[in-house]
């Protein structure tokens, strides 16, 4: 009864003023702490305000004694509006425009990929305040997304670019957002 009780009492800090730190994962489909991203969100009037995130994500993987390394690092980082359209007890519904820029990199002996990202469009999410001052977010991303890779190959020596413009709902940028307010 008492978990019960917290959960329909948590009131959603959708007013001027608020402030949040949010810890998030990024793509629906592919969740997990190192694909993931820190941000943090302030309202400067009722139902608006702006966020940043910076995500960060280091893997090394070697899958024998005798094989080589790969080395790969990616560094996003996104800025965005966010308008709380309805809310309906303690849940409420948002829009975010939204732009972000990612640089990464794989490398191993052998070669060197170079991964230069640009998306823009408009997240559409739903928060619910789980607790005071602890909230849950889903969202989809809708918009745009340019990616280019460049291959370096060190023997022999050669190099690729490839280019992927996505239009539409972008998976690799949906949402899962713990959020603590003060």
């Amino acid at each position: 009864i008492f978990a019960t009780t917290n959960l329909f009492a948590a009131e959603p800090q959708t007013k001027q003023g608020s402030k949040s730190l949010f810890f998030g994962l990024n793509g629906l489909s592919d969740l997990g702490v190192d694909n993931s991203y820190l941000g943090a969100q302030y309202l400067f009037q009722d139902d608006m305000g702006v966020w940043v995130s910076i995500g960060f994500n280091s893997k090394n993987y070697k899958p024998s004694e005798n094989a080589d390394e790969d080395k790969y690092t990616k560094f996003d980082f996104d800025i965005g509006f966010i308008y709380y359209a309805f809310q309906k007890g303690p849940v409420a519904m948002w829009i975010s425009p939204e732009i972000g820029l990612g640089i990464g990199t794989n490398e191993n002996t052998s070669s060197k990929i170079t991964d230069n990202g640009f998306w823009a469009g408009v997240d559409l999410g739903v928060e619910w305040w789980a607790f005071d001052n602890v909230s849950l977010s889903a969202s989809v991303f809708l918009g745009y997304k340019n990616q280019t890779l460049k291959t370096e190959n060190k023997i022999p020596s050669s190099e690729t670019k490839a280019t992927t413009n996505t239009f539409g709902i972008i998976g690799d940028e949906g949402k899962f957002t713990v959020s603590f307010y003060f």
